[in-house]
């Protein structure tokens, strides 16, 4: 029988399941007489196949916006979460990434304004669930039923981190829900869902296999069960969770939100996850992107599909054009293909990228921006578009002057352009988006920040970034730095590394920085930019201040929506 690719798979299901306005419970339980229905899923391995790959489209979320509601989501993402954050701002006002930025999130917007899968996690969970219940007594092949509890241990996991990462404890279902069991089930303490996570990691790791044939790219792999390990592990032992002190206190419930004490061994198992993604790589041919040279290698991971970096890649996009269709045109600048305001860059964020030599670039107002973005870090203009830049052959200067072709609702001075490749052009209006999960450079730094909190900065930290630095240009690290100076450099090479890939939101809430000045609370910084005079070919820039955002502490952690905790079952989180 001819293979059915989940990326196939997930398409159809994409546009012909539909979603409705319910609880978490009826996402959780079936009523009587469905099993007939079951019975035909399991009836056959081509029926199992589209069962999982609607697991697959449930389970594993794109950062990108999709413009349309997903089947069983209550929301759309309008927008990049990096837009919450000092790495962006969105050129128009509508985007639910202001409400984060003037501190408007509630209980009961928090779906409207980022957590749009909430509801669609439980049917993902329910059927990974009656997956792993099922599939022993299907007339398949030993080996076969042996891999598919595999997949659906690991995209459980997978759908607890996105839970873990957003709320902290949540409610464990860990079997098929029916309606003579008790539907509300009260949320589980930080520890116990990040030992389940962690059990369900292990257990697919020991049987899926490290890599897949080209048909079957987009499922998960021994390398995704490990990952997902590695970024839970990573959580778990950073300042949010890993402490006796929570953000905010929830009283005898403090153990929904953090550990309840401070143990420096999570960062040991934080590290050796990570280092056993890396010790996975080379036998599966996942190798960093080395070869397109040091200022090409860093746009090369995310414009190419499939390429050796990618652990997992979101595959439920078809081609897509470049007008008025998301995900492009709310990413995009107007005056590109008609975009929708697009991505600006704060100068906050721009500040993070240091100078080919390694020191930091001074933003003073000056006559020479030219030669300030020349100096910079080369992974800055594989990112940013900023003014003179080349956006592709359509665009091959950006003009980002006061009243430039290209400066409309730019408040920040530059414009984000990662995510948006060259390929996408008149000459080829129509491809498909790419979408990273998961990708190696994530272990290596992973790895350093992990070994830095545990022992230090020893070798092995400073070489898992030194790695990454040099791949792109950069030079190492300067040795006998302390462990709080080193924790700095790493974080910053996390924030520019991973810049637009839905980490930054995460990553300040987790090391607790979000409501520092310039982070997510106080002056988000822009540029204006004028022309000097011919025969100059620079042009002067003066820094000033476009926006004043709120944070409040108790974003720290997502609230649940006001609705199920008036259920009685759910503890809400504190502040909210």
């Amino acid at each position: 029988m001819k293979n059915i690719t989940i990326t196939g798979i997930c398409l159809i299901l994409f546009f012909t399941l539909f979603s409705c306005e319910k609880g978490i419970t009826d996402f959780l339980d079936k009523a009587p007489g469905v099993d007939v229905t079951e019975d035909t899923i399991f009836s056959s391995k081509s029926q199992i196949e589209t069962y999982v790959a609607g697991l697959y489209m449930q389970a594993v979320p794109s950062g990108l916006p999709l413009g349309n509601k997903l089947p069983g989501a209550q929301h759309t993402n309008d927008n990049i979460t990096d837009a919450c954050t000092d790495a962006g701002e969105m050129g128009d006002t509508w985007y639910p990434s202001q409400v984060w930025n003037v501190g408007g999130i509630q209980a009961n917007n928090i779906l409207n304004q980022e957590d749009y899968r909430f509801y669609y996690r439980w049917y993902g969970l329910r059927r990974a669930n009656i997956l792993i219940e099922r599939i022993d007594a299907a007339n398949v092949d030993a080996a076969y039923k042996e891999q598919v509890k595999a997949e659906a241990k690991c995209l459980r996991a997978f759908l607890y981190l996105e839970m873990f990462k957003r709320y902290g404890g949540v409610p464990i279902v860990d079997k098929r829900l029916r309606l003579i069991d008790n539907m509300k089930v009260p949320r589980n303490s930080v520890k116990e869902v990040v030992d389940f996570i962690v059990k369900d990691c292990d257990e697919a790791a020991a049987v899926l296999p490290s890599s897949w044939v080209a048909l079957s790219r987009g499922r998960v792999t021994k390398g995704v069960a490990l990952m997902i390990k590695s970024k839970t592990l990573l959580y778990a032992a950073s300042p949010l969770f890993n402490t006796a002190t929570p953000y905010l206190d929830l009283g005898a419930n403090n153990k929904l939100i953090c550990y309840g004490n401070y143990d420096a061994n999570r960062w040991k198992l934080a590290a050796d996850a990570a280092k056993a993604v890396l010790d996975w790589a080379p036998g599966a041919g996942c190798i960093l992107v080395n070869n397109q040279g040091v200022t090409k290698n860093y746009k090369y991971v995310w414009e190419k599909h499939d390429n050796s970096e990618i652990i997992l890649e979101y595959k439920g996009y078809p081609e897509t054009d470049k007008g008025a269709s998301a995900p492009w045109a709310r990413v995009k600048p107007r005056s590109i293909y008609s975009g929708w305001g697009g991505v600006s860059v704060p100068l906050n964020f721009v500040k993070f990228y240091e100078k080919t030599d390694g020191t930091p670039q001074t933003w003073d107002a000056g006559n020479n921006l030219n030669q300030k973005y020349a100096e910079l870090d080369p992974r800055f203009a594989q990112t940013i578009a900023a003014n003179g830049s080349r956006w592709n052959g359509d665009y091959p200067a950006i003009d980002m002057t006061v009243g430039g072709t290209d400066a409309a609702n730019c408040f920040g001075g530059a414009w984000m352009h990662k995510l948006i490749p060259d390929e996408l052009s008149n000459a080829k209006p129509k491809i498909v988006p790419l979408w990273i999960n998961f990708r190696l450079a994530e272990a290596y730094l992973s790895y350093a920040e992990a070994l830095n909190e545990f022992q230090g900065p020893v070798q092995d930290a400073y070489d898992a970034v030194n790695t990454i630095r040099t791949r792109s240009g950069m030079p190492n690290l300067p040795s006998g730095l302390s462990k709080d100076e080193f924790r700095e450099r790493v974080r910053n090479e996390e924030t520019i590394e991973f810049a637009f890939e839905d980490h930054r939101l995460w990553d300040i809430r987790r090391w607790l920085i979000a409501e520092n000045d310039g982070v997510m609370k106080g002056n988000m910084w822009g540029i204006k930019i004028n022309k000097l005079a011919s025969p100059s070919t620079e042009f002067s820039f003066t820094p000033y201040v476009f926006e004043i955002r709120s944070f409040h502490p108790r974003m720290y952690l997502h609230p649940f929506i006001q609705k199920e905790v008036y259920l009685g079952y759910l503890i809400q989180n504190p502040g909210w």
